[in-house]
This record gives C-alpha cells, sequence and structure tokens, in this order.
C-alpha cells in the first residue's frame, strides 16, 4: 500500500512539473519594441539629431548598444595645480605659458608675510650684503595658519647656469658683485623669470590636452592647490542600450533597437514603461514557474525515496 500511495504521488508531482515546463517552453516572452512611426528619432551611426536645441551626434552603434555625444564649446572648465611653499617651493607642478619647451615655469605658493611678498620693500638681501637677519627675512616665517592668497610661477632655469640656495623656506639665487657673493630673492633676479598671480587675476597657459593656448582665471588659492577655470570644448557622452532609457538635455527618451545599424528614440515614455512592465511581470512568472518546477522534482525524489524504505511488522 505504502509503494503504491508514494508511486500515485510521484507521478503527481512529475506531471505538475512537466505542466510548469510545459508553459515555459511555449510562452511567448514579450519585447519593447517601438514603432518606426511612432519614433521621435530614428537614427543611425554619424547621423546628428537636435533636442530642444542642442546637437548631438550618434557616435557609435553595435549589438544593441551605442554611444550618443554632445559637444559643449562653451563648457566652464577648470584645472588645479599643486604647488608647495616654505622648504619645497621648486616641487610644485609645470605650467606650460607657451607652446615651446622655454615657456615651462614652476608652481610656488606664496604663503602670507613671506619673503616674496616683502621683497621689493625692503630690497631683498641684495641690498643688505647677503645679510639674512636684516629686511624681509624676519617676515619669512609668514601668518602661522594664514592661506596663501597668491601663488608664483617661476621660469625652468639651468642649474648649472644659476645656483639657487634655499633659506628660511624661500628660494635665492647666489650673485658675486665686487669679489662677494649676495642672496637675491628669485622674484628679483632679472635673468629669471617670475610672474605673480592672485585669486581672480587673468592667466594665459597652454593646454595639453586641447593642444592650444587658453585665457583662464584664477578662482581659488589654497595652501597646495591653484584652481583655474576656463572656456573650452567638453564632449559629454550618454550610453543608449536596447529596451531602456536616455536622458538627452533633460528630456528622457526611450530606446529601441530594430537592428544594429539603427536606434529608435520615442518620448512617449507612458506607453515605453506599459512593454517595460510587461516584460518584468513575464520574468516574475517564469521565475514561478522555474520554482514549481524545482519544488515538484525534489518532491517527488523525496516521496520516491520514502515509498522504498523498509516497513516494520
Amino acid at each position: 500500500m505504502q509503494f503504491r500511495a508514494g508511486i500515485l504521488y510521484v507521478v503527481l508531482f512529475m506531471v505538475v512539473a512537466a505542466g510548469a515546463y510545459g508553459v515555459i517552453a511555449t510562452a511567448e516572452s514579450p519585447e519593447v519594441t517601438i514603432d518606426e512611426a511612432n519614433a521621435d528619432h530614428v537614427l543611425e551611426a554619424g547621423q546628428e539629431f537636435e533636442v530642444d536645441g542642442q546637437t548631438f551626434n550618434v557616435s557609435q552603434l553595435s549589438d544593441g548598444s551605442g554611444t550618443v555625444e554632445y559637444v559643449n564649446e562653451s563648457a566652464v572648465l577648470e584645472v588645479q595645480w599643486e604647488g608647495q611653499g616654505d622648504g619645497d617651493w621648486d616641487s610644485g607642478d609645470s605650467v606650460m605659458l607657451g607652446d615651446s619647451e622655454d615657456d615651462e615655469y614652476t608652481v610656488m605658493m606664496i604663503q602670507p608675510g613671506g619673503a616674496e611678498e616683502n621683497g621689493e620693500d625692503d630690497g631683498g638681501n641684495e641690498s643688505e650684503g647677503g645679510n639674512e637677519s636684516e629686511g624681509g627675512n624676519e617676515s619669512a616665517e609668514g601668518d602661522d595658519g594664514a592661506e596663501p592668497q597668491a601663488f608664483m610661477l617661476i621660469e625652468a632655469f639651468d642649474e648649472e647656469e644659476y645656483e639657487v640656495v634655499e633659506r628660511e623656506g624661500q628660494p635665492y639665487v647666489i650673485t658675486s658683485e665686487n669679489g662677494s657673493e649676495e642672496l637675491v630673492h628669485i622674484s628679483e633676479f632679472d635673468e629669471i623669470d617670475t610672474q605673480v598671480y592672485e585669486t581672480g587675476d587673468s592667466i594665459e597657459f597652454y593646454n595639453e590636452d586641447s593642444e592650444e593656448m587658453v585665457e583662464g582665471e584664477v578662482t581659488d588659492v589654497s595652501a597646495e592647490m591653484v584652481t583655474v577655470e576656463y572656456i573650452g570644448t567638453e564632449v559629454d557622452e550618454s550610453e543608449l542600450a536596447n529596451a531602456e532609457t536616455v536622458i538627452l538635455n533633460d528630456q528622457e527618451f526611450g530606446v529601441y533597437f530594430p537592428s544594429d545599424e539603427q536606434v529608435y528614440l520615442t518620448s512617449d515614455l507612458e506607453a515605453f514603461q506599459a512593454q517595460q512592465d510587461s516584460v518584468t511581470d513575464h520574468s516574475d512568472r517564469i521565475r514561478g514557474l522555474w520554482w514549481v518546477v524545482s519544488l515538484a522534482v525534489l518532491t517527488a525524489i523525496v516521496i520516491a525515496a520514502l515509498a522504498f524504505m523498509p516497513v516494520r511488522g
């Protein structure tokens, strides 16, 4: 009796599993599609189109995906240069003020009250005969905790031609006059060009990314960083994926690839979302049926094992 009942239940659960699998095998999966007549844009690779006055270009299409580019020729961009002050004046970033190797400069932060700020007022070390205890060096220590308000660009120079030493964290050039050596702050040494900039100043520099001279504005000077903003060209890319949405110029579009060489965009998001919901519901049902198949098969196996167990007496 136990064996026959077990076989009956095994057959029952196998029928359930077969029925669920049959539904999985024969069910037609819905797809998200867009009719060409309902598409706002029918596009191919290399084609340009407009969205509220902005021109986009389809830069790439392949295998149900693609890329759309928008070239903003008046984007506000920024570049940051690292610079050091006392003690590491020569470790700052290199900045090109022209397109030749002779136009390379090093960024040095100017500490508040430093010698490079006061050199012109006290005549520098030149007038004191190299006496480092006189004049501007007393203030070279700067104001503790104060943020730099300016930075200096120091022209690249031949270290074999000019000997530069560090005093109180500041660069000085050793010069000889009338048989005696004197120290001249690098900002006052005519043979090495230096330029000082503060927040709000305009600066023209060579942008290596765009390979052109650009005019920028110093927007921020901190302890170790200079920020310069400028107007340049920026390329914004948006990825296209089949049956997904994409935002272009603050407008959302549904995406459909009828082929690898063509893509449709629609602004009818209500109909597009309804199709996406149908696909989601279908997937949920299929996953549920797979659970039915798995549980039915496992249950049949357990019942079969129990049916073959020996009975006492």
